[in-house]
């Protein structure tokens, strides 16, 4: 069985919703959702709540505005990795990070898939944000990250205890709230644009 995570902050995407089924639909899953808690909370909760069921034997990590391209699961599954990422843009920004000779540092968790060994093997907290990763020495220091962050010590811890990352291709569609409906109007929908694709790729050296 195969668990979705689709951690959110009371808000998701109507396309992400659409995209999760049409990739469910040939397998037997489960998901699991939240709308309370934050970063990092909600994704060790949904993690740890998805676990409890000893059929689970992968963890789809879903985001509220990142929509899985078509057959991203089956070709997520047929990777048979440990941990297997599809990428999208931020800001133009690939968010997959290697080093220069293309080795996986870390990807971000809009679409990738982790196998159950993973996470039993590592220590809790799973994901954590009140850390951030010096690249010059490759330190973590007691500096807690605005945003995110939590993607980087997941995948680090993940690198460490010897698993390994790796890339399925394609782009997932990475949405943004430009504006918010006009209330009691028929017509008054939300403004849902795609953020920038991806133009460049970051390259750790």
């Amino acid at each position: 069985m195969i668990a979705i995570i689709l951690p959110t902050r009371g808000f998701v995407f109507a396309e992400v919703l659409e995209g999760i089924e049409e990739n469910r639909k040939n397998y037997e899953t489960e998901l699991y959702t939240t709308y309370n808690k934050a970063i990092p909370e909600a994704q060790n909760y949904l993690v740890e709540l998805a676990l409890k069921n000893s059929e689970v034997s992968h963890i789809f990590m879903c985001e509220e505005d990142t929509v899985p391209p078509a057959r991203a699961l089956e070709k997520l599954l047929q990777s048979d990795d440990d941990i297997v990422a599809i990428d999208y843009g931020v800001a133009g920004w690939s968010c997959i990070a290697k080093d220069k000779t293309g080795e996986i540092l870390w990807c971000g968790l809009g679409c990738t898939l982790v196998k159950r060994t993973v996470f039993e093997a590592l220590e809790k907290p799973w994901f954590r944000t009140d850390k951030t990763l010096r690249l010059n020495d490759w330190q973590w220091i007691d500096v807690p990250t605005k945003y995110g962050g939590h993607d980087i010590w997941f995948c680090r811890q993940a690198i460490e205890a010897g698993f390994k990352i790796k890339q399925v291709k394609g782009e997932c569609k990475h949405l943004q709230l430009d504006k918010l409906g006009v209330r009691e109007y028929n017509n008054g929908l939300h403004i849902i644009s795609q953020k920038h694709k991806i133009e460049k790729h970051q390259i750790i050296k």
